[in-house]
């Protein structure tokens, strides 16, 4: 199996280092990955400036290929896929210095990148973390992956969320499959030099015992499946059957 590992974070981040080890004992393992930190980019695409494409010889062992890129996760995707033609069974997008829960990943790079191998229709999976606390993925990353293989959730069209449990837990209680909840990010400005820094915290809201968010806190490992597809269903099915064609 051929597997392309990327991040949000940069290429040197410690999280991807984590990613890439664990990748290598269960197939050929590729990267391309950001050159620099590209946090809450969600899945944008860069169209209107050149994109640097270098070569990292020596920064990973053991790996088929590795590639830092001047763009975003998403173009992570696109160069590995339609530049440099990996052929590509698996991505693998993270380990994420920072939990992606309930509407995080409306803004998430990490989860971008899973979403973009989406469009591609290969099975693609984000793993996210607490802030720092990579002691978790030392202990969980390697059996949470094996899990999801063995169990064949990771299949074309799905991207699969992973989170760790939150600190202070000290390893997973289990696996829990959940939905995505709701944790709200409430921006704060900061004035400095005339300039504005956006600052701020997470709200959390009331939440479902199926949701993401609850499963973390509660110290299971939360994998939700989600899709590229934004339609309302419900929504759609109401309105087609009432017959709103009126053109």
């Amino acid at each position: 199996m051929n597997i392309l590992v990327t991040n949000d974070d940069g290429i040197h981040a410690r999280g991807i280092a984590h990613l890439i080890d664990v990748a290598k004992e269960f197939g050929n393992v590729y990267v391309v990955a950001p050159k620099t930190q590209q946090s809450a980019i969600s899945q944008g695409i860069t169209i209107h400036e050149p994109l640097q494409i270098d070569k990292e010889e020596g920064l990973f062992n053991d790996v088929v290929s590795a590639y830092s890129i001047s763009g975003k996760p998403a173009d992570c995707i696109k160069v590995a896929l339609e530049y440099l033609r990996f052929d590509i069974d698996l991505v693998l997008s993270g380990v994420n210095d920072g939990p992606n829960l309930g509407t995080d990943i409306l803004y998430s790079g990490t989860v971008a990148a899973a979403s973009e191998a989406s469009v591609f229709n290969i099975p693609a999976i984000s793993f996210s973390t607490d802030f720092g606390y990579f002691d978790m993925v030392e202990k969980e990353l390697h059996r949470t992956l094996e899990y999801i293989l063995e169990e064949e959730l990771a299949r074309s069209g799905i991207i699969i969320n992973v989170n760790f449990p939150l600190n202070p837990h000290e390893q997973s209680k289990g696996i829990r499959i959940t939905r995505q909840g709701r944790r709200i990010y409430n921006a704060k400005f900061r004035h400095e030099e005339g300039k504005y820094w956006q600052e701020g915290d997470w709200v959390y809201v009331k939440n479902g015992e199926d949701s993401d968010v609850v499963a973390v806190t509660k110290g299971f490992t939360s994998i939700t499946p989600l899709g590229i597809d934004r339609t309302l269903q419900e929504e759609f099915n109401l309105w087609t059957k009432k017959d709103h064609h009126k053109w």
